[in-house]
Parts: structure tokens; C-alpha cells; sequence
């Protein structure tokens, strides 16, 4: 009877931290709030098969290259001359940018070519032929979750798509959901986000895979994964459960072999005498 009970009782603690740990392993899983999710997603279809003119932000770094006059330009990203964060003029918290002869002029907002237009109008108040062309350099979007190397990605060009940006990741890793790749961009009020089936030969042709600068790419974890999560988070769990339930079995041991006996200490003595 005691055995019974000592084993419903092992039997009952484990479940408990089983269940208890497995809740917990879902707190792995990013953007998992499905009410949220389902509000984010509507739009996102069309607005990702709009044309699309990245505009230049605060903290955007600019090469300007101004034709015939080197001192004046800023330096080029080609050039390696300088680490990526010191290349190009920084345009302000306020969207200013400060550059030799003209001085402060607001470019916040501005796509790269209405920006060389601007620039171009400005230095002609003291330049002949003045020929401006700007490129931002610190364009990128970031990759969470199951790739190898999540991080920042940084792109020269308007766009870029899924492939080539978990490509510069180092891949999928074995726990990754491949049907479930998510795009999130937008703003902090107003998100938007889409799923990816990379399962599926029909997502590589439908456009689906375009991203653009600031995007987030955040490749799901498989069951597989959210499992050893779970595993991993019961572990300090069962070895609790190991040492209670040893001390139980050991106190029943001890029990069956008559040293502990409340008769008195003669009588205990006697029946384990041979």
C-alpha cells in the first residue's frame, strides 16, 4: 500500500513539473500573442507589392559624392577606408545633416534621389555643374530566432529578399519552423506582419519574400525545440522530485527492516537479530 501510494505520488510530482515547465517554454517563442498577430496582419499584402523608395531617417549614414570635387565628398563605402559606423556624413536626431560649404540642410525624409536633387540645387549656388549623388550605407534588417548567426543584415540596395538575408545568416538551423517565417515591419502602433512558407515552391515565385530595410525576419522554433526547452527547463525539477522521492523509498527501506520500531529500542534489537 505504502509503495502504491509513494509511486501515484512520484507519478503525480512529475506530471506537475512536466506541465508546469511546458507552459513556460512557449515565453521562448517571440510575437506569440495570437489576438495581437491577427490585428498586425491586415494590409501587409498590398503594402508589400507597392513601389518602394526607401527615405532617408535619423542615424542614417550618407555617402555623398559630389562629381570633380573629392574634398568636398563624403567618404564611399567601397572606398574601406574607415569602419562601417564612422563612413558617411550622419544625418542628426533631427534630420540634419551638416557638410562643408553649404552647412546644415534637413534631408530627413527624403528619398536618396530627391536628396542628391537637393544637395545638387545647394552646392550650385557655388559650384559649376555640380553633380550629387548620395547612397545610405547603414541600410539592413535584422534576423532572429532559429538561424545560425541572427543579427543584423546590411544591404546596399532598396530591397532585398528572405533567401539572400537568412543566407548572410549562415542558414536555417535543424529546430527552424521553415513553414513559418516571419516579416514584421511597420511601425511600434501600427505592425504588420507576414508569414513565409519556404516549404512551399509557390512562395518563392508569388513575391512574398521581398523585404526591405528595417524589417524584422524572425524564423520560428519547431516543436522539437519548444520540447527540449521543456525537457530543459525540468530538469532542476526531476532531480527535486529524484531527491524527494529517494528520501521517501529510503524512510519505507529503513521501515521493512525493523530499525526504526516504536515497541522500544530492545524489541527493535531483537528482530533483527538472525
Amino acid at each position: 500500500m505504502i509503495y502504491r501510494r509513494i509511486t501515484v505520488f512520484s507519478l503525480v510530482l512529475a506530471t506537475a513539473i512536466m506541465s508546469g515547465c511546458s507552459g513556460k517554454s512557449s515565453q521562448y517563442v517571440l510575437f506569440n500573442d495570437n489576438k495581437t498577430y491577427a490585428n498586425c496582419t491586415s494590409g501587409i499584402n498590398q503594402n508589400m507589392n507597392e513601389t518602394y523608395s526607401y527615405r532617408i531617417m535619423p542615424n542614417n549614414r550618407l555617402s555623398i559624392l559630389i562629381f570633380n570635387h573629392p574634398e568636398l565628398s563624403t567618404r564611399d563605402v567601397r572606398a574601406q577606408v574607415a569602419p562601417a559606423d564612422e563612413r558617411g556624413a550622419l544625418v542628426a536626431a533631427d534630420g540634419t545633416v551638416s557638410l562643408p560649404l553649404i552647412g546644415v540642410v534637413r534631408v530627413a525624409g527624403l528619398t536618396e534621389r530627391e536628396c542628391a536633387d537637393l544637395l545638387s540645387k545647394e552646392y550650385a549656388r557655388y559650384l559649376k555643374n555640380s553633380h550629387v549623388t548620395v547612397e545610405v550605407l547603414n541600410k539592413r534588417v535584422i534576423v532572429l530566432g532559429e538561424v545560425k548567426n541572427p543579427g543584423q543584415v546590411n544591404i546596399i540596395e532598396e530591397t532585398t529578399n528572405v533567401l539572400e538575408a537568412l543566407g548572410r545568416t549562415g542558414g536555417l538551423t535543424d529546430y527552424a519552423q521553415r513553414d513559418k517565417v516571419m516579416i514584421i515591419r511597420g511601425t511600434e502602433k501600427n505592425p504588420q506582419i507576414k508569414l513565409v512558407d519556404l516549404t512551399k515552391v509557390s512562395s518563392l515565385t508569388s513575391g512574398s519574400l521581398k523585404v526591405y530595410p528595417n524589417d524584422v525576419i524572425y524564423v520560428l522554433p519547431n516543436e522539437l525545440r519548444r520540447r527540449n526547452l521543456a525537457i530543459a527547463e525540468a530538469v532542476p525539477g526531476i532531480d527535486l522530485a529524484q531527491k524527494i522521492l529517494g528520501t521517501l523509498y529510503t524512510g519505507k527501506y529503513l521501515t521493512n527492516t525493523r530499525i526504526f520500531n516504536v515497541n522500544g529500542p530492545e524489541q527493535a534489537v531483537q528482530q533483527i537479530q538472525p
